[in-house]
């Protein structure tokens, strides 16, 4: 008799609403990006848009793990610490950096809470490694540049954590942690513990693995939240000009942007990531791939809105670099995931036409807002053209 099929699990209602604070999240960053273009502007930008996305993360392999399992109140408690996180970016430069410093502590506390200490979460071990908060924690005594440097360098910590961990060693390690702990206990005088006794540790380690399919639904939900921003954006600055055919030609071609960054980075792509066959990446790099491809992308979709809301003007040198090196940044994250994987047509596919489009508005300044919209499209969308004719 053939064994049942387990039912494969889709994102519940609770991890939904989970994810409506993320939509407003995207829009403070974009805002945020908008109101500063300094070069302390944009590291700030980046800065508060890994640190969001990390504490999205946490919850969301939290919900992903637990299933049927996941209290209500955690992820309530981590929405509350987004929302305090979104509306500090406002004043992220100012008053309100220290309460987005606390908030994300808090959240990362909370987001650690649920993993008992012989339980390892392989595949985003920044959950329980909290050693990358101690700067956070260390900032709120400082302001300024050394606040900032201080947040920057324990997301860093935690990016380095996940990238040169294997899970193997993650599980060696934490084995042998907790071989110290019980051989401590054995020979350490005997202790009450409280009316039942001393608590009971499991002698062996076990792995929390991650829901592969339910992964790439959320991953892949969170770049449609982006996207949809993107498209937010377009349309908000698109209602406040006036409407004439630079207008139409722009939008036109902001909205097909979009649209390719779709098709590339969900219809036929994963975690983000333009043409990635599904499970195209371990759970770990995909956590890693997905944090840079959804920063490249919301960036492009946040400059979009500046461009159609003037059309027939040339854009800022900075406002063009910006849009350039992430358009760009975004190509080179697929090319670089498809030649690890040598799967060079696809990474022909995606590189080719963004390396022209990208060339060709960081080398003709010249260039009204409506032909840097375009030219960047037709970089997309004859990449998406390319894939559907040359992959099988």
């Amino acid at each position: 008799m053939a064994e049942p099929v387990p039912e494969e699990r889709h994102a519940s209602w609770l991890e939904l609403f989970f994810d409506l604070v993320a939509v407003a999240g995207i829009g403070a960053l974009a805002h945020l990006l908008e109101a500063d273009d300094s070069s302390t502007g944009l590291a700030i930008y980046v800065i508060a848009f890994a640190a969001i996305w990390t504490i999205w993360a946490c919850f969301t392999l939290y919900s992903n793990i637990r299933g049927e399992a996941v209290r209500t109140s955690t992820m309530l408690l981590g929405m509350a610490v987004l929302g305090v996180m979104i509306a500090a970016i406002p004043e992220i430069r100012a008053e309100h950096a220290t309460a987005f410093a606390i908030a994300y502590v808090v959240g990362r506390m909370i987001a650690a809470r649920p993993w008992q200490r012989s339980t390892v979460v392989v595949d985003l071990p920044v959950v329980q490694a909290t050693f990358g908060v101690i700067p956070w924690v260390v900032s709120w005594w400082f302001d300024g540049t050394v606040q900032y440097a201080l947040w920057a360098a324990g997301l860093g910590i935690d990016l380095l954590l996940q990238l040169t961990t294997t899970r193997d060693e993650l599980l060696t390690k934490t084995q042998a942690r907790l071989d110290r702990i019980l051989a401590g206990r054995k020979n350490a005088p005997p202790q009450r513990g409280g009316p039942r006794g001393p608590r009971e540790i499991p002698a062996t380690i076990s792995a929390a693995d991650s829901d592969v399919p339910l992964l790439g639904e959320r991953l892949g939900l969170f770049v449609l939240i982006v996207l949809g921003e993107g498209l937010v954006q377009i349309i908000d600055a698109a209602s406040e000009t006036e409407w004439d055919r630079p207008l139409a030609v722009t939008g036109a071609g902001a909205f097909a942007l979009v649209f390719g960054l779709w098709g590339l980075g969900v219809r036929y792509g994963y975690a983000g990531v333009a043409l990635l066959p599904e499970r195209g990446l371990a759970p770990r790099l995909s956590w890693s791939a997905h944090l840079v491809a959804t920063m490249a992308l919301a960036t492009v979709v946040a400059v979009l809105g500046g461009l159609v809301a003037e059309p027939g003007e040339e854009p800022s040198d900075h406002v063009r670099w910006l849009v350039v090196t992430a358009y760009a940044g975004y190509a080179l994250l697929a090319v670089a995931v498809h030649v690890v994987r040598r799967d060079l047509p696809r990474a022909a596919c995606v590189g080719v036409p963004f390396a022209v489009a990208a060339a060709v508005v960081a080398l003709a300044p010249g260039i009204a807002a409506e032909g840097v919209v375009w030219t960047l499209a037709a970089g997309v969308l004859v990449a998406v053209v390319a894939h559907r004719r040359v992959i099988p």
